[in-house]
């Protein structure tokens, strides 16, 4: 593939992902292709013309990024060129959450009937900004392409950009080529100990073994294979990299310690969920060991925070000082509520194949609706799911629920727990989901528009993109 036909590509997925302005004309596309083709080949880009913010997400926390302002700079879009070379060279394979998930649970089932065992969690300290965009090409990239150009372009983007910056779109490429090297080096250090599972999900690692080994032992192993692929003497290159373990978030739990220490609850966290393990020295059943799932606390305060926003959204007059556009309209609050108690799923493209797109609530925790007329989930996850909609208008000064929330409709439409025992879903696929009619008749319902500004009829995708937009699912 020419060069030139990674640009055309670039452009054409950033205009069909980019929810910030008007849906770009094909006159528009063109010029935008010919201003990137005309500053590769004058090399007038500059990739250090970045701009740096600080974002504070849920809980306080604070998150450096970078990036360009303009999404359809030369600088940008070469960004995005640069990520397609690497998928593509790499072929990497992203990790994917509900799969990863699945394998967990499937083990656990497992675990707490080892006569031994040996759980260890670990992440990443402030990951993409520690790894270093030189040190991995030198490392790893530079020897894998054959490309004069392309090696030319990554080469000098990597000196002038030098960290895996959060906000970059070649961070995840660059951080997730060197990751691998990391997850076969921790395979490796501990297959004589019988890895019985091994998980990394971008930053957050999930190790089982099923023999003991002291936690001493565990953190040894895994800052020895950090040093031999993150801190290679060998490459010469700056500035290094300066990835760590968040050793505040550092798991280690055993059988041998769970029976010292009766009827204490070891909680293991896992991308959002939470396993509760406990030794009952007077077990009822075949298995002496508990274990019960739920979700963090961190990640209930996370969506209580944003089914607050979606309620503010209707009843402030203002945002920040500016009108709201948002304000009274009870529709699409409803609309809102009924999302982010259910899951999306829709078809989106990449590179020349579907790919299946899951989104909500439902869709990141769908592994506990099968739990739940159960004993396994813990009692703060379970009244969370049955009570947080309720509490939320409630909290918000309703004195009275709005009508979709009264009776049977609100407990089988706009209750988390209700929904996720159905595993309610809103299906955005043509012929087995949301026809087009009944899509449009959706976003008519909220406000879009079903023509774009040429009078045109818009595309079933363009709609299902817009109305999750809308609702604040994200697309």
């Amino acid at each position: 593939m020419r060069f030139d036909d990674e640009i055309v590509r670039a452009v054409k997925r950033q205009a069909a992902l980019d929810d910030t302005q008007s849906p770009k004309t094909d006159d528009e596309l063109n010029k935008i292709i010919e201003s990137v083709q005309s500053a590769v080949a004058s090399g007038s880009y500059d990739f250090t013309a970045s701009t740096s913010q600080v974002l504070t997400q849920s809980g306080g926390k604070k998150r450096y990024i970078k990036q360009y302002d303009d999404c359809y700079s030369a600088e940008s879009i070469l960004c995005k060129c640069i990520k397609q070379i690497l998928d593509k060279t790499f072929h990497i394979q992203y990790p994917n959450r509900n799969k990863t998930v699945h394998s967990v649970f499937d083990t656990l089932k497992a675990v707490k009937q080892m006569a031994d065992f040996t759980i260890v969690k670990c992440d990443f300290k402030d990951y993409f900004n520690s790894v270093s965009a030189r040190y991995v090409f030198e490392k790893y990239i530079k020897e894998k392409l054959s490309n004069r150009f392309e090696t030319d372009l990554i080469d000098k983007f990597t000196k002038q950009t030098k960290y895996t910056y959060a906000g970059f779109s070649t961070s995840n490429v660059i951080a997730e080529i060197i990751a691998e090297q990391f997850d076969s080096a921790v395979r490796l250090a501990f297959a004589d100990k019988g890895v019985l599972f091994y998980e990394r999900y971008i930053d957050d690692t999930l190790i089982i073994i099923n023999e003991h080994v002291e936690e001493a032992e565990c953190r040894q192993i895994l800052n020895d294979v950090i040093k031999s692929i993150y801190y290679d003497e060998s490459i010469k290159s700056r500035p290094r990299c300066k990835t760590r373990f968040n050793y505040s978030k550092f798991i280690h739990v055993t059988r041998r310690e769970l029976m010292t220490f009766p009827n204490k609850v070891k909680p293991v966290d896992y991308l959002g969920y939470e396993f509760l393990f406990v030794y009952n020295p007077n077990p009822k059943k075949h298995s002496d060991i508990v274990l019960t799932y739920g979700i963090t606390e961190a990640k209930r305060k996370k969506y209580k925070k944003r089914l607050d926003n979606l309620i503010a959204l209707f009843t402030h007059e203002q945002i920040n000082g500016v009108a709201n556009p948002d304000y009274k309209n009870l529709e699409l609050l409803r609309h809102r509520i009924a999302t982010f108690t259910s899951r999306e799923v829709y078809q989106s493209r990449r590179y020349r194949q579907t790919v299946w797109k899951t989104k909500g609530f439902i869709g990141n925790y769908g592994e506990l609706r099968y739990l739940l007329e159960t004993d396994l989930i813990d009692d703060a996850t379970k009244s969370f799911l049955k009570d947080l909609v309720t509490d939320a208008f409630t909290n918000a000064g309703f004195t009275t629920l709005p009508y979709f929330m009264l009776g049977s409709l609100g407990k089988s439409g706009y209750n988390l727990f209700e929904n996720m025992k159905k595993n309610k879903t809103f299906l955005f696929v043509d012929q087995i989901g949301y026809s087009e009619p009944a899509l449009k008749r959706l976003c008519s319902q909220i406000g879009i528009g079903l023509t774009d500004r040429n009078g045109k009829n818009r595309g079933y995708g363009n709609l299902v993109r817009d109305y999750l937009i809308k609702v604040k699912v994200g697309y």
